[in-house]
């Protein structure tokens, strides 16, 4: 029975390895705000526990700064022009789940991979 218990924990381990290994890629998506609707691409490149990238709109590029992870989990800090704007991340496997704040107002939004 142990060595079924072990066997499990260490294909979840290496699950969540590989989950966090496969974050490197294209997403989109939209995001809603104010009646308008915003089409966004975020390029993601992770290197361990860093995170580097983009996200691109209609209006520019803007470069992804103090990017980390943490298993499934990701951070970044972009530069929305009246100081850096932190953001939270969910991996999820073909998607990832981000939370910003924006405003004093907290903005979730799905962004789906897509392929390059």
């Amino acid at each position: 029975m142990r060595k079924i218990t072990l066997s499990i924990a260490s294909l979840f381990l290496f699950v969540l390895v590989c989950l966090a290994a496969d974050l490197t890629g294209t997403y989109k998506g939209s995001v809603s705000f104010q009646d308008r609707k915003l089409d966004l691409t975020y390029k993601l490149k992770a290197d361990g526990e860093k995170l580097t990238g983009s996200i691109i709109s209609e209006y520019g590029e803007l470069p992804l700064s103090d990017g980390k992870i943490a298993g499934t989990d990701f951070s970044y800090k972009i530069d929305v022009g009246n100081g850096p704007m932190e953001s939270k991340g969910k991996f999820m496997g073909d998607s990832i789940v981000i939370t910003s704040n924006f405003g004093g107002m907290e903005v979730k939004n799905t962004f789906k991979r897509v392929a390059e």
